[in-house]
């Protein structure tokens, strides 16, 4: 009973949606998909573009009811029952009522399964996009596309995983197969996966990466550790105008794959024509990350926080990212919790990580979760690294608060479902203001949690 309510009121949704598409608001619409950095390309792409057009971002709306909702106008308070009944009554108001136009529609297109409603398929068939982006391909949902590979066997995991990211970039790929001839199809030149399913593509294929050969190449990325601040500087070299930008940013600790992100919106905003220096001091001073996405905040005792709470995407760069940190200021610390949703590369991939940090600099490690439990802790635990592992997140930051020293730097990442690390980053601030700041801290979430 349930399983058919949800589909009515998604189809309910998906009508009224795709009838307000028909009004022609939007000039243009940018879709965007990838396992790591969508919400950070929607918004760099969102800051650039909003210095000459108007523009409409989906932001905290990125799946199969929050797009319909956001094309709407339309927003979940708290996901109760009432909720739900106050979206279907104002869906047809808003029909009526909303007729707001807009230069760029940019809309996150996030995927959990080769299945409706979480596939591709289904949100292209509520929107269609002019032009796409796609940012890079990883195991994230892995465990949904499992099935698809029962009876084959393989050489090893790494052969196994391989397929997997492949089949997942087939599904997410459907957003740049499905572009118009007259869009534009942006995707990583770096990612194996995602250049062949950008190849595909019939629309104007433009791409970025560290690839000399890219329409925007990232030539250079370092990171700084000095006088317990870290500063990120990138610089790009647009091909077709022979043109280097560099961008410097302190307020959030972005690693190289960021380039990724970056790329993408500079590339549309040349596209849109808008000079360089805009470009420059409109990412440098106004791009702010989703929450909890590489923020830094200061921590108890004068150490500093590397808040990448929101989600466990990227987490073996990340801690690359850590261990090549220079010049070593104070101790590296990192938090860590499961990485979920890997389905049968569950194992692998943690193991994965443990191997990293065996080979790193990394002075103590706290782990919370099963499968750090079960997975890592064990490897760790016959090196000479110091580790610990916690029950939970608001154990963990109670405990290593007690720990922090001056000029330690803290990593914090994990996956959301029931590790929650963001509630350890909370314990950990030096500035308990800083918490607003934090994700998952509004009402509904900590309810939620509660649960």
């Amino acid at each position: 009973m349930k399983s058919h309510l949800a589909a009515f009121v998604l189809a309910y949704l998906k009508f009224f949606a795709k009838l307000q598409l028909r009004k022609k608001l939007f000039g243009q619409i940018i879709g965007i998909t990838g396992s790591v950095g969508k919400s950070s390309t929607r918004n760099a792409i969102y800051t650039v573009l909003k210095q000459k057009y108007h523009v409409k971002a989906s932001f905290k709306a990125n799946s199969e009811s929050g797009i319909p909702l956001d094309i709407l106008g339309l927003s979940m308070h708290d996901y109760s029952t009432f909720d739900w009944l106050r979206v279907i009554v104002l869906a047809p108001l808003a029909l009526l009522s909303n007729f707001k136009r807009y230069d760029y529609y940019i809309v996150e297109m996030g995927i959990d399964s080769p299945y409706p409603p979480k596939n591709m398929a289904y949100l292209l068939d509520i929107i269609q996009p002019d032009i796409g982006v796609f940012t890079s391909q990883g195991l994230n949902h892995a465990f949904a596309f499992d099935s698809l590979l029962a009876g084959q066997t393989f050489a090893n995991e790494t052969a196994k995983q391989e397929q997997l990211k492949k089949l997942i970039s087939m599904e997410k790929g459907k957003l740049l197969t499905s572009l118009p001839t007259h869009g534009q199809a942006i995707f990583n030149s770096d990612d194996g996966h995602v250049k062949t399913m950008g190849q595909q593509s019939k629309a104007k294929q433009l791409t970025f990466g560290f690839n000399p050969n890219a329409t925007i190449n990232c030539q250079k990325h370092n990171l700084v550790w000095r006088n317990n601040q870290l500063t990120s500087t990138f610089s790009f070299r647009i091909a077709e105008e022979a043109t280097m930008l560099t961008l410097s940013f302190s307020s959030q600790l972005l690693f190289a794959q960021y380039a990724y992100n970056l790329a993408p919106a500079i590339l549309l905003a040349r596209q849109a024509g808008i000079d360089v220096a805009t470009i420059k001091k409109a990412l440098e001073q106004e791009l702010t990350l989703p929450a909890s996405r590489a923020s830094i905040f200061t921590g108890k005792n004068q150490s500093l926080i590397i808040d990448s709470s929101y989600n466990a995407s990227g987490m073996l760069d990340m801690v690359q990212t850590l261990i090549d940190l220079q010049p070593k200021q104070g101790r590296k610390l990192a938090l860590l919790g499961d990485m979920r949703e890997l389905g049968e590369s569950t194992q692998a991939t943690h193991e994965t990580l443990a191997k990293l940090i065996l080979k790193s600099d990394i002075d103590h490690v706290f782990l919370v979760g099963q499968s750090m439990r079960q997975f890592v802790l064990p490897l760790l635990e016959k090196s000479t690294v110091a580790v610990q592992h916690f029950a939970d997140a608001v154990m963990a930051g109670k405990g290593i608060a007690k720990e922090l020293r001056k000029h330690d730097l803290i990593l914090v990442k994990g996956s959301q479902n029931t590790i929650f690390l963001e509630d350890a980053v909370v314990e950990l601030l030096a500035n308990p203001t800083d918490r607003d700041k934090v994700c998952r801290q509004e009402s509904a979430w900590q309810k939620r949690k509660r649960k």
